[in-house]
């Protein structure tokens, strides 16, 4: 009987302990003035509708005009400020390789209806497809779900993760408004508007520990 005991208590202690590091982990990511490294939009599995441009257009020449543009104008596409960290390395090599293989026959929708959500093992699988090994820290990328040409709208998820390991730490679905001339600018333009939105604070909300009195 004492046996058995133990072996609860042990167990139960693990599971304390797995959930406290959860939550260390997610605090951490969402500190003010803690660093990150930012890898861009993963496009990979995005999905559209009625875009008015092919997939291979889309593929080869817009996805990664809208991560270059993220760079080249830098104050513009704000990550910094808009999740108050000291430093943001940006580095978007990885989602770049993997753009590439985006499947042209997801851009062959015509309604939302048609657009399956990615769930919680999609986006792990995802991140674990990056090559890490030579970096440390904490990760965040954007991972696109869906672009909707009839709604004016880009659906995404923001990702933090671990570094080297690429374990998804927390990730929340995202929305952005699009406008703009030029499909690069009208989809890149969800971006801009998400990181407008208060994004930190309503994080902070969401999965920070409420203080007590």
């Amino acid at each position: 009987m004492k046996t058995y005991l133990k072996l609860f208590l042990a167990l139960g202690f693990m599971a304390i302990t797995v959930s406290a590091t959860k939550a260390q982990s997610t605090s951490e990511v969402l500190e003010r003035g803690s660093a990150v490294t930012f890898f861009g939009i993963d496009f990979s599995r995005c999905k559209g509708v009625m875009l008015g441009a092919t997939a291979e257009e889309m593929r080869d020449n817009y996805f990664p005009a809208i991560n270059t543009l993220l760079l080249a104008e830098e104050e513009k596409y704000n990550v910094k400020k808009a999740l108050m960290k000291s430093e943001v390395t940006y580095d978007p090599r990885e989602v770049n390789r993997l753009n590439k293989t985006l499947d042209v026959a997801n851009f062959n929708l015509y309604s939302t209806k048609e657009i399956t959500p990615l769930e919680s093992q999609d986006i792990a699988q995802m991140v674990q497809r990056y090559n890490l090994k030579d970096k440390k820290g904490n990760g965040l990328v954007f991972i696109a779900e869906s672009f909707d040409k009839l709604k004016n709208i880009g659906t995404y998820y923001l990702v933090y993760f671990s570094i080297p390991d690429g374990k998804v730490i927390l990730y929340e679905k995202v929305i952005g408004s699009s406008r703009g001339f030029g499909i690069r600018n009208y989809w890149a333009y969800t971006i801009y508007d998400i990181l407008k939105s208060g994004l930190q604070m309503k994080l902070e909300q969401k999965y920070k520990p409420k203080k007590t009195k």
